[in-house]
């Protein structure tokens, strides 16, 4: 066997012959064995060479000291832990393994890690969004990495990592797994399925719902039965809503809150009955009618044959566009979703209870005079007598002959309860009066015996004895 000379310095490679606990034994090819303890082994030192080397193992080392007596060869690996260790730095930028590092910085660029006693620069270009995000947060803790560049010039290396692909493929894989989840839950779902979701986005015109790995749209028109402007004016980001599925077609799903509450015409139906008096304001004038809303979003029709028992009240032209006005609800139509409303029926009419008949000889009373006449009441209506009814005879001014509360006695002339119509005359009462007395006095002249021509000649026709 030939013998190598050696010398302090000098890194030299073997085969284990011997595994101690605390040593092992290196055949350097020398007049005796080299040996190396655990504290000469790594850094940090193991606690047993048992199970991490075995005899026959190849180990290079460098020779840290040579004696005589005794006669031993002391080495230590700690001098190539460096280079050994870069060295499989870079084969794991062949191999794409992944590793774990420590940070120690976190720098403008990027973060500085410590893997096998090298430095390992991590640029946040290649560093998960979530973690870039919250990057201060990272120092002292262990990232899985890739090695993608280990070089050296001159005395520096260059160690760079990446966590690209590792975050990629976990995305992918969270992707995957969202989807098989969102399918499952999706298949679950049907139309008419009322669900809690939270709102996880908010637009112009729509929200996003998410369940557990579902999203449905909901659209502004389906948030209330009453008109809103802007969709944040009712929801917020967070706020747990209950929902329902009105609509689905393939993975979208269409969804509604409206649709869980009552229409404002089926809230109107709960809290009123026909009979009721309601007030409303003038929403709109119709030839046919006024239409008038009665709560938000809920309009009735005041039908112009309900506008007054008297069809000479011209109630349209009394009422403007806002005004209020107290009404009676005449009919309710839950399924055409119609009102109908009526002023008269909330009014006496004068005229249900009204007798008389033309030729009526009647007491009115004056309720108002004017140069055109009296304004006189009777069984509880007005009636007109016109200045040219009051006397038999040409009179001045009315005002001098009658006053508001007389009791006059008139014949009724027209009484038209369709129309509302009652006139009565004073005159024709004193005409018949007068005629009345006429009449009698010629009765009484014609009781007397008229005298014939014989009863005039009777003397002359006396038979003379």
């Amino acid at each position: 066997m030939e013998f190598k000379m050696l010398k302090v310095g000098q890194i030299v490679e073997g085969t284990v012959i011997k595994v101690e606990e605390n040593t092992i034994y290196i055949d350097v090819q020398y007049t005796t064995e080299g040996k190396i303890h655990l504290d000469n082994y790594d850094k940090p030192a193991p606690e047993s060479f048992f199970g991490l080397v075995k005899e026959g193992q190849l180990v290079k080392a460098r020779v840290q000291k040579i004696t005589d007596d005794p006669a031993q060869i002391l080495l230590s690996r700690l001098p190539l832990l460096v280079e050994e260790k870069f060295e499989k730095i870079q084969a794991l930028v062949e191999t794409g393994e992944i590793v774990k590092a420590k940070v120690r910085q976190v720098l403008d660029k990027g973060l500085v890690l410590y893997y096998m006693e090298n430095e390992v620069f991590l640029p946040y270009s290649l560093l998960d969004y979530d973690l870039v995000k919250d990057k201060e947060s990272l120092k002292g803790k262990t990232l899985e990495i890739q090695i993608i560049e280990a070089t050296v010039k001159g005395r520096s290396k260059r160690v760079v990592a990446s966590r690209k692909a590792i975050f990629e493929k976990e995305r992918q894989e969270a992707y995957e797994t969202r989807l098989q989840a969102r399918q499952v839950e999706l298949d679950q779902l049907n139309t008419g399925d009322v669900l809690k979701g939270i709102v996880d986005k908010i637009e112009v015109h729509a929200a996003t719902i998410r369940f557990d790995h579902v999203v449905g749209l909901l659209r502004i028109s389906q948030v209330s039965h009453y008109r809103i402007d802007k969709i944040e004016d009712v929801l917020s980001l967070g706020q747990e809503i209950d929902v329902k599925i009105i609509k689905k077609e393939g993975n979208r799903l269409d969804l509604s809150i409206k649709a869980l509450q009552k229409t404002p015409y089926e809230e109107f139906y709960d809290a009123h009955k026909v009979g009721d008096q309601i007030t409303g304001t003038v929403f709109q004038k119709l030839p046919f009618g006024i239409i008038v809303e009665v709560a938000k979003d809920v309009r009735g029709l005041l039908h112009k044959n309900e506008f007054s028992w008297n069809p000479n009240d011209n109630y349209e032209s009394c009422v403007k566009i806002g005004d209020e006005v107290t009404l009676s609800i005449i009919q309710l139509d839950p399924k055409k979703e119609r009102i109908a409303l009526s002023k008269k029926a909330s009014e006496d009419n004068p005229w249900k209870n009204v007798t008389i008949k033309r030729g009526d000889v009647v007491d009115a009373v004056v309720q108002s005079v004017s140069k055109e006449g009296l304004v006189v009441m009777v069984q509880g209506v007005l009636g007109d007598i016109d200045s040219k009814d009051l006397s038999n005879e040409k009179i001045g001014k009315p005002e001098d002959y009658f006053a508001v509360g007389d009791t006059v006695n008139a014949v009724v002339t027209e009484a038209n309860k369709d129309q509302w119509s009652l006139k009565l005359s004073i005159r024709r009462v004193l005409e018949k009066a007068e005629r009345q007395s006429f009449e009698q006095y010629l009765e009484d002249e014609d009781t007397e015996k008229n005298p014939t021509i014989g009863d005039l000649f009777a003397n002359d026709f006396k038979v003379k004895k």
